[in-house]
């Protein structure tokens, strides 16, 4: 079966755009269409990628055949979460993330109405996108800081394909008794009656849920176009701050909401509330993925959190003075 994702993710590639004489031509995988991906998107439709002379094909291939496609050379950047990264690093893979600009659990525990307090949710069933795909992590840290063991007090099962849309309908079914969604289905949840249980963001629950990553052998052979693609997120953070009606057009085009509320409640929860000026994974969002991983396996336990980051180039432009000059330039 795996093998099967790899070839069709690579087939998807085939496709080789046309681009501007002199611009280097660079493929990036987003792995959902979530406003944790979203960097790359405002990079994209501003322009940036070709101000820093690099011609980028932004491809969806999504959450676990993300990593096949980019662990099997399809592409050789990708913006996802840690959990979805970390398996294949500790199976030695050169995996290392250079970015990160989402650093709380972003997503919410949404029941159906008649499960009021955490204790309600014992022996329910929990739906989810897929397995090890940033919902499945950001459920299990919710409840385990809730007290729920996730794996003898609720039944977690795979809802299928469609994304939140198809979650939601199974919970109107009622053959779900909750799921976890982020903003802007959120805002759709509350308006069909449900009710946040529990807030990752609220409860400060640490999660590199979005970031960007690639191989250390890429970086290796590649230092400059990193260099570069770093660079274009640090900028596309700082379009996105400084720029909210653009903005906002280009989340309607990526996440396929047409509702203004919602895209607003979206952009204040991601672009102004956790999008950092300074894209730093930061060493607790980190480090928290590996202590949940060490469930599932043990080299975790042994692994060390700080091989799975390199903010060496985040680092560098924040050391120039760049980032400040960037929003010098608003005030």
């Amino acid at each position: 079966m795996k093998s099967i994702l790899i070839i069709s993710a690579l087939a998807i590639f085939l496709l080789v755009p046309q681009r501007a004489p002199g611009q280097e031509p660079l493929k990036l995988i987003y792995s959902q269409f979530t406003m944790t991906n979203s960097a790359t998107w405002f990079a994209r439709e501003a322009g940036l990628f070709e101000r820093h002379g690099l011609n980028a094909d932004l491809i969806y291939v999504d959450s676990a055949p993300a990593v096949q496609a980019l662990t099997a050379g399809a592409a050789p950047l990708a913006t996802m979460s840690g959990g979805l990264a970390v398996g294949p690093y500790l199976n030695g893979l050169d995996l290392v993330m250079l970015g990160g600009w989402c650093n709380l659990n972003s997503y919410q525990l949404i029941p159906r109405p008649e499960i009021r307090p955490p204790e309600d949710l014992g022996g329910k069933v929990i739906g989810i996108g897929r397995y090890g795909a940033a919902a499945d992590w950001a459920l299990r840290l919710i409840l385990r800081k809730l007290g729920i063991n996730e794996n003898k007090d609720v039944q977690i099962i795979q809802a299928g394909g469609g994304g939140p849309a198809t979650r939601l309908g199974a919970m109107e079914a009622k053959k779900l008794d909750a799921t976890v969604l982020d903003s802007p289905q959120t805002v759709q949840a509350r308006r069909l009656g449900f009710r946040t249980l529990a807030d990752g963001v609220e409860l400060g629950i640490p999660f590199l849920q979005g970031g960007l990553v690639t191989r250390r052998s890429y970086v290796k052979a590649n230092e400059d176009t990193v260099r570069k693609t770093v660079r274009v997120i640090v900028e596309a953070i700082h379009y996105a701050k400084t720029n909210r009606e653009a903005a906002l057009k280009i989340m309607q085009k990526y996440l396929r909401v047409q509702d203004r509320e919602a895209l607003e409640d979206a952009y204040e929860s991601f672009v102004v509330k956790q999008f950092p000026r300074v894209p730093y994974a930061t060493p607790a969002a980190v480090e928290i993925i590996f202590e949940l991983a060490a469930d599932r396996d043990p080299r975790a336990k042994t692994a060390d959190p700080k091989g799975f980051i390199d903010m060496r180039f985040v680092r560098e432009i924040e050391q120039s003075g760049a980032i400040d000059k960037l929003y010098a330039q608003r005030r």
